[in-house]
């Protein structure tokens, strides 16, 4: 598992919609990408606070992306005196990284940031979405700001967070309340995929997670952070495969 995740990082430190699964990832459009990470049966949009009136970049939170996306926030509030008003928003991201659909719109996302094709990146990008997930699940969380006074307490709490210390309140849940707790957790890095949280697939020598469950993902950091989405496994058919 360790190989795996070491790969997608490196992959992507070189830079599920309905629609988007019809046609080949490399032909998916910017808002094919958007809709899968963000607003699909793999991949939802947790909203804390004022919501932004501008698109979203879909920036995971890291030091450097962190802070461009609070001063790209900041720069698209303008008050009646022309004085720069930040919004107070936070979303997060939160992904089926283990699902295929979520790892091809990240391949797609970083083909989109290049100019020119590049067959080489194309064919290391399709190394990734290959990846071998059968023995865990895995959660990606991405977070945007509205203030840069907001991306700085946020950071320090992924980066400083443990497995250890998140064990116990980071987990799936299915809908009979059964609970799947944290195996292991990955700070964010430059790979624009934000933290990622990692579970094993099975509990008890049996699949978590069957086709007819519904699952939420917990995860609190402190009091004042709390990642609490839910999905829907039914709709997580991909090429007539249930991914997740």
């Amino acid at each position: 598992m360790r190989t795996v995740i070491s790969a997608c990082l490196a992959v992507l430190v070189i830079t599920g919609s309905a629609v988007a699964q019809k046609k080949a990832w490399t032909e998916w459009t910017k808002k094919d990408v958007e809709k899968t990470l963000n607003d699909s049966a793999w991949g939802q949009t947790q909203t804390e606070g004022g919501s932004s009136s501008t698109p979203s970049n879909d920036t995971a939170i890291t030091q450097v992306a962190a802070q461009r996306s609070a001063d790209r926030q900041l720069s698209s509030r303008q008050g009646e005196s022309g004085e720069t008003k930040a919004v107070p928003y936070v979303k997060y991201h939160v992904r089926f990284l283990s699902a295929k659909p979520v790892r091809e719109a990240f391949a797609r996302q970083v083909l989109l940031s290049r100019s020119e094709p590049d067959e080489n990146l194309t064919a290391q990008l399709q190394g990734f979405i290959n990846g071998n997930f059968a023995d865990y699940i895995v959660i990606s969380v991405g977070v945007e700001v509205g203030d840069a006074k907001m991306a700085g307490p946020i950071m320090a709490a992924f980066t400083n967070a443990t497995a250890e210390a998140l064990k116990q309140n980071v987990y799936l849940e299915r809908k009979d309340g059964k609970k799947l707790f944290l195996e292991e957790y990955r700070a964010p890095v430059q790979d624009g995929m934000g933290a990622k949280f990692i579970f094993k697939r099975a509990l008890d020598g049996q699949p978590f997670l069957g086709e007819n469950d519904n699952v939420r993902f917990v995860a609190q950091f402190n009091e004042k952070m709390k990642v609490n989405t839910r999905y829907k496994l039914s709709d997580m058919q991909y090429d007539g495969k249930l991914e997740y």
